[in-house]
């Protein structure tokens, strides 16, 4: 089976896109490097930029990615996604009886 002529083919700004990552601390995602490219005078576009990381494996380093991470951060009593929430709801109920 005869392949694709374009399927050996390497994009001529991966190596820019590695480049830029690699300057980055390797946290920057497609965003972020499409605008670095830019300043450094290469165009290229969110999605090209996106499918080079994804298929040399690249992908933006997040919070979650930390030690002892769950990928949910810290959540503070009496916010909407604390346990304590809805509690806190009901103690502020009027103190007066009501008829």
């Amino acid at each position: 089976m005869t392949e694709h002529p374009e399927a050996g083919r390497v994009d001529p700004i991966a190596g820019d896109v590695r480049a830029v990552r690699r300057d980055g601390h390797e946290r920057c995602g497609a965003g972020k490097i499409k605008a670095a490219l830019e300043r450094r005078g290469v165009t290229a576009s969110g999605r090209r930029v996106g499918n080079i990381m994804r298929e040399r494996g690249m992908r933006a380093r997040t919070r979650a990615d930390g030690p002892d991470r769950t990928g949910r951060g810290p959540t503070r009593p009496g916010s909407r996604t604390s346990s304590t929430a809805s509690s806190t709801a009901a103690s502020r109920a009027p103190a007066w009886p009501v008829t």
